[in-house]
């Protein structure tokens, strides 16, 4: 900002943003603040290691979702994408490609459930392709198409 003070003083004052995720939207990306502000950098490939938020509401929620996500640093950590759903739920995807779909109310709750089952049973190591935990009482997860044809024939896979 920029104030200028009589009789012959301007102060300039210059607040950093920092930047939290790249947003995609309409095919582009945008590097965001916390408050889903988009900030111009020189080059978006500094900023790569960034979670991509996606949708087009997806920016302004972006603070909180990342904020509920790094309640559970280890799961957190292996984030890749959090994509708005119908602006009133995220998937998330994870670096093994793992999609997890959370519900729209209840979201620290199901996070959390899920760090526990990882913690646990190590359950994104297996060979799943989505974790649905918008149920209360329930998780499904969906398997990859090679694991669900070992599923369908045992002896195909020996």
């Amino acid at each position: 900002s920029v104030t200028r003070r009589l009789p012959q003083v301007i102060v300039v004052r210059i607040t950093e943003r920092r930047p939290v995720a790249l947003w995609q939207h309409q095919g582009k990306l945008a590097l965001i603040d916390r408050a889903g502000t988009p900030i111009v950098p020189a080059e978006l490939v500094r900023f790569a290691h960034l979670p991509i938020i996606v949708g087009a509401t997806a920016a302004r929620h972006a603070g909180v979702v990342l904020d509920m996500l790094g309640t559970e640093p280890a799961l957190y950590a292996r984030v890749v994408a959090a994509v708005r759903v119908a602006d009133r739920r995220w998937d998330v995807r994870l670096d093994n490609g793992v999609v997890v779909r959370l519900p729209a109310d209840r979201l620290l709750t199901a996070w959390r459930y899920l760090a526990e089952i990882e913690r646990d049973d190590h359950i994104l190591q297996r060979d799943i392709a989505v974790v649905d935990l918008r149920l209360p009482d329930r998780l499904t997860v969906r398997l990859t198409p090679a694991a669900a044809i070992r599923m369908r024939d045992p002896g195909q896979s020996a």
